[in-house]
């Protein structure tokens, strides 16, 4: 057992050597770009935050053991927008019955005022951010703080200013939702998106990050797979890697659906085990980085292994949940009933210290226990066994 664990140790401590090779040219660019403290900034999010690039979070066994550590959120999801102009099909927000709005610039800052110490945001919601006027100004406003920036976007509307501007403020990542691999399929699917527009200002993106020698933002694409799209997987590793140099860490995910009753017709419970082969295969041959997340899993991870508490979702309106895979469920109203807390009513350090929140945290990566309320069912971990066993802690 021993010996076990110090093979798993040197097996992660290998892994992380090779990731930062891998980022050897980014860390060399902002070294020179922005000096000693803005390469630590770099490193440290590569570490310590799982979600960008899907790295690391090399403090997570010892927050699943005591959660009392994190004593207060240094990385966040905000949501600064929920107004989109396209009807995609996957999507919880073309079966809304919601009144899409704005955050405004002034309540950004009052939240981000928060948090004093924040290191790493994910700053997306269920629309495009950039239908809100503030949002390059909020990027901004991040960057001058040294917070890393992680955003999803579809890329339609980054055109040459925008692009440039991205560019030089030095944004980490960027996630594009992309679930097709050609014009017909991605824009039945995608409905209102431009195919054509899409792959134009990606590669126009990437051709203006090499005229400024920038590394950055790395790109990596999210791909849903559902019925109307499988086929398409292997042949979408093509487009990508016709794209040229995405950016260090770059990567392709394929990712299941995360159902809800509107759009459980296109779940496929099973992806044929050769068209995920077929993938894989062209990744190899053609040097491209792919992961699966959610498709044909035998079982989830048990929910003790748990630590997106951590990272804390505020939708719009200000309204606190424990972290994002609670979201694209089309319960909008559900999750504002019983969220932790309004960041517009209450500070962030009382809603994180409320006793609810507390309690749930220390249950969450427990082996046994009642599962939080707000936990059940969640897409991403297993919650049935320990409901059968211990029930359902209340909110």
């Amino acid at each position: 057992m021993v010996l076990e664990s110090v093979r798993i140790r040197i097996g992660e401590i290998h892994n992380i050597l090779k990731t930062m090779v891998g980022y050897r040219r980014t860390i060399y660019y902002i070294l020179r770009k922005k000096g000693p403290r803005a390469a630590a900034d770099f490193i440290f999010i590569k570490l310590f935050v799982s979600d960008e690039g899907g790295e690391f979070s090399v403090l997570d066994p010892l927050f699943r053991l005591h959660p009392s550590l994190v004593r207060y959120p240094y990385k966040i999801e905000l949501e600064p927008t929920t107004i989109c102009d396209k009807k995609c099909l996957i999507c919880e927000h073309t079966y809304w019955h919601e009144n899409p709005e704005n955050l405004s610039y002034e309540k950004f800052r009052y939240i981000l005022d928060q948090f004093p110490k924040l290191r790493w945001i994910n700053i997306t919601g269920e629309g495009t951010a950039y239908l809100n006027k503030d949002f390059i100004r909020m990027l901004e406003h991040l960057r001058s703080r040294r917070i890393s920036v992680n955003f999803v976007d579809e890329f339609e509307h980054v055109n040459e200013e925008i692009g440039k501007k991205l560019i030089d403020l030095g944004v980490n990542c960027i996630w594009i939702s992309m679930d097709g691999a050609t014009k017909e399929t991605y824009e039945k699917i995608k409905k209102g998106c431009d195919f054509d527009k899409v792959v134009g200002n990606i590669r126009r993106f990437c051709q203006m990050k090499k005229e400024m020698g920038s590394p950055l933002p790395s790109l990596c694409f999210r791909f849903v797979v559902n019925k109307l799209n499988v086929d398409e997987m292997p042949k979408f590793v093509e487009l990508i890697h016709s794209f040229g140099d995405l950016g260090d860490g770059s990567k392709v995910e394929f990712v299941g659906i995360l159902k809800f009753g509107e759009i459980a017709h296109l779940y496929i419970p099973e992806v044929p085990q050769a068209r995920i082969d077929e993938t894989v295969k062209k990744a190899e041959v053609l040097g491209v980085k792919v992961a699966f997340s959610h498709i044909n899993e035998p079982a989830l991870p048990h929910i003790k292994y748990c630590t997106a508490w951590a990272e804390p979702y505020i939708m719009m309106g200000g309204y606190v949940v424990q972290c994002c895979a609670v979201l694209m469920s089309n319960k909008r109203p559900f999750l504002r009933e019983h969220c932790y807390g309004n960041i517009f009513e209450k500070p962030m350090k009382e809603i994180w210290n409320s006793e609810r929140f507390r309690n749930d945290r220390k249950l969450i990566p427990r082996e046994d226990g009642p599962v939080p309320f707000m936990c059940v069912g969640c897409r991403a971990f297993d919650t049935r066994d320990r409901i059968k066993k211990y029930g359902i802690s209340k909110a």
